[in-house]
């Protein structure tokens, strides 16, 4: 592909390779393929113009023209938008430049039509441009709303009939402003929602002749089968050809009950299975899957909505019949409908209804640059008024990275007998606790990947129980293995593992109904846990509650050290949902937040959920704000965000009444000109939106960089 040089700076190449050459599709499989060069960092291509940014590391700088002039312009690479950090950059790079670019148009053809069209012809413009806003003011008038479209559409065809038609299309031109100013915010909002929202295994398991192999999920082709057990979120739209489970399809439906899948039927990519075992057949691979669904879900779902946007839209629209009656009263008392006009041209509508949602989602952009993906407004407000949080224990307060303390063995079971079989059988459980084995097995050198696994049953909260090598096998908590499965206890023996390792999760391994041994898995707290809490006290958490399966000394020790308020051990996943809401029922505002399967019903039914970074992908799937690092201290950055959303949002509310009644006044004496009244009213609301685009944390310092860091998040 031909190209000119337009600016060859160190480390930066800005190229022309002419207009209209390339589709969105063909740019983003050119950046792409330039983003694949070696030493590339970044590289940005416009179709518009052909224009070609890379930016990359010394001495790159021929690879990366090399690679623009391989490229063939009759067979440019396309791709669709991806789903990985790259693409996602992308695409946000894209978009920021069609948004400055209709800017720039707007604004300039608004310039040179005021400049250079004889008033006839730009008085022809505004009555074909004032069309669409009176038909939709008309729409919603036929429908018996009495809405701010109505409004705009009165103002705009009132100017017109007095012959002010500049005064309408600067209405217009202002209204057009507003609107591109919210489909880039949301556009934003939703390619940030995309790369983070949805929950994608790192690994899958693949049938391949009839056994379960691991596969990176970059290789998932369709046509492939998969074999998902419980607690999975599907990576892939597919087609059940084995097996039956309850998939939970909230993130694609909104609807909370599970649905029922067996052999023919159809599942999608960012499903959870609750229950059940399925063979999938890979339908559309990761990156073609319906995952848009559940983006649309998010953006579109007004009960996603924070409540106080939701209530200061409702209040706009509920404003209107008001400014109708002043306009009406007013045109009465002074006959002049120039004075009448001002109720109609300054109106707190419009400035209500554009700067809240982008309050809304410029925190949420701004929340998910700081690692923190919150999936609506309305779970920001929770979290900011949330006066109790309730914790899991395992990969919640402590560090998810568990490690094995200490292996026991039963009768002439081996120490490297007993973790060899419970490595074997982990392996099919996504949690650090079954990772913590996993690892260590391989630590030791202990091979057991030719196991042959008939079936995998996981009980939540309890264990597995599974087939190996022709035996029975099961392996879990004490309650699992000897009350549900019927093991017999060997005498002293769960109390010597207790004696020696106090602190520690006990893990128990049967085969045949007979005990083999016991894992000893210690998980250390998080080192911020403790300063975490004190943090969130000093931002209004009234009271915290743990919630964990451990035993009773183990948890003690942990509520000691955090100093939390109430602890309850050995609990089950029913138990854990019915603490919650027995919280909400005394009045509570609930905030739960874990990282496994077993938390997934407290999860939802919290007032907000929140999900660890190491969190089980159901976990991630029902939660309704994602921590992407491995740090507590983010539980205090998006509680921090949070607050100040809501002060910010009031702050704007309590401004837009202030100005705006202060206009209407000062028009209504005559003041102020009415031209005047409305360029101030609109100089304002974009104002207000433009200062609710500015952070609301202040810049992190670069070693907060570090997921080891803490920083001081205090609002």
């Amino acid at each position: 592909m031909r190209y000119t040089i337009v600016s060859d700076l160190p480390g930066r190449l800005r190229l022309r390779c002419g207009p209209l050459i390339m589709d969105g599709g063909e740019a983003r499989g050119v950046a792409q393929a330039l983003m694949s060069v070696e030493g590339v960092r970044v590289a940005e291509v416009h179709p518009a113009n052909g224009s070609v940014l890379v930016a990359f590391v010394p001495g790159s700088r021929d690879a990366v023209l090399l690679a623009v002039r391989s490229l063939d312009v009759l067979a440019l690479p396309t791709a669709e938008p991806g789903i990985d950090e790259a693409s996602g950059a992308i695409e946000v790079r894209a978009e920021n430049n069609r948004f400055v670019q209709g800017i720039a148009r707007l604004v300039g053809t608004h310039i040179l039509r005021r400049l250079l069209l004889p008033a006839p012809l730009r008085a022809a413009w505004v009555v074909v441009r004032a069309m669409g806003f009176v038909a939709r003011g008309l729409s919603r008038l036929v429908r018996g709303q009495l809405t701010v479209e109505v409004l705009d559409a009165t103002a705009i065809a009132a100017s017109i009939l007095l012959g002010s038609f500049d005064e309408a299309g600067t209405i217009i031109f202002f209204l057009s402003l507003s609107a591109a100013m919210e489909r880039h915010v949301q556009s934003r909002s939703r390619l940030a929602l995309r790369s983070n929202m949805i929950t994608r295994a790192e690994t899958v398991w693949a049938v391949v002749d009839g056994q379960d192999v691991r596969v990176p999920i970059e290789d998932v082709a369709r046509g492939q089968v998969l074999h998902l057990g419980r607690g999975s979120v599907l990576p892939v739209d597919g087609v059940v050809v084995e097996g039956t489970g309850e998939v939970d399809e909230s993130s694609m439906t909104g609807e909370s009950r599970t649905v029922k899948k067996r052999p023919g039927s159809t599942v999608y990519a960012g499903t959870a299975l609750g229950a059940g075992d399925l063979h999938v057949r890979v339908t559309a691979p990761p990156g073609v899957a319906r995952i848009d669904g559940i983006v649309s879900m998010v953006e579109e779902s007004s009960q996603l909505k924070a409540g106080v946007q939701s209530r200061a839209e409702r209040l706009a629209d509920a404003l209107v019949p008001y400014s109708f009656l002043a306009f009406l009263a007013i045109l009465a008392i002074t006959r002049r409908p120039q004075t009448a006009m001002a109720v109609l041209m300054v109106d707190y509508s419009c400035a209500i209804k554009l700067s809240m949602p982008i309050a809304v989602m410029s925190a949420m952009s701004e929340g998910t640059r700081r690692r923190v993906v919150a999936k609506g407004g309305r779970y920001l407000e929770e979290l900011a008024c949330a006066d109790t949080f309730v914790f899991d224990k395992t990969g919640t307060l402590t560090c998810a990275c568990p490690a094995v303390e200490r292996v026991f063995g039963v009768g002439g079971a081996s120490e490297d007998g007993v973790l060899r079989l419970a490595a074997c059988i982990e392996e099919h459980f996504p949690h650090s606790m079954a990772r913590a084995i996993v690892d260590e097995a391989a630590r030791r050198g202990l091979a057991h990947e030719d196991e042959l696994h008939a079936k995998v049953n996981y009980v939540v909260a309890h264990g597995i129980s599974t087939t190996v090598g022709g035996m029975e096998a099961c392996i879990g908590s004490a309650h699992f293995v000897f009350e549900d499965e019927g093991v017999a206890r060997p005498a002293g023996f769960v109390e010597r593992v207790a004696g020696e390792c106090p602190t520690a999760s006990v893990i128990y391994l049967a085969t045949n109904h007979e005990l083999l041994g016991a894992v000893a898995v210690s998980d250390p707290l998080r080192p911020d846990a403790r300063v975490a809490l004190d943090r969130l006290r000093e931002l209004g958490v009234e009271r915290f509650v743990m919630l964990t399966g451990d035993s009773s000394s183990c948890a003690r020790h942990v509520a000691a050290r955090l100093g939390i308020d109430e602890w309850h051990s050995q609990v089950l996943p029913e138990d854990k949902s019915s603490y919650v809401q027995e919280l909400r029922d005394r009045g509570r505002v609930v905030a739960m937040v874990g990282d496994g399967i077993n938390d997934s019903p407290a999860l939802a039914a919290a007032d907000v959920s929140v999900a660890m970074a190491d969190a089980s992908d159901m976990a991630r799937a029902v939660a309704d704000v994602c921590i992407l690092d491995d740090r507590l201290s983010s539980l205090v950055t998006a509680r921090t965000l949070a607050q100040r959303l809501m002060r910010r949002i009031h702050a704007d509310y309590r401004t837009i009444v202030a100005f705006n009644s202060a206009l209407i006044g000062l028009g209504v004496a005559g003041a102020i000109t009415l031209a005047t009244a409305s360029a101030a009213h609109n100089l304002s609301t974009f104002a207000i939106a433009a200062a609710n685009v500015r952070p609301l944390l202040p810049a992190r310092h670069p070693r907060d960089a570090s997921p080891s860091g803490t920083r001081d998040t205090r609002p």
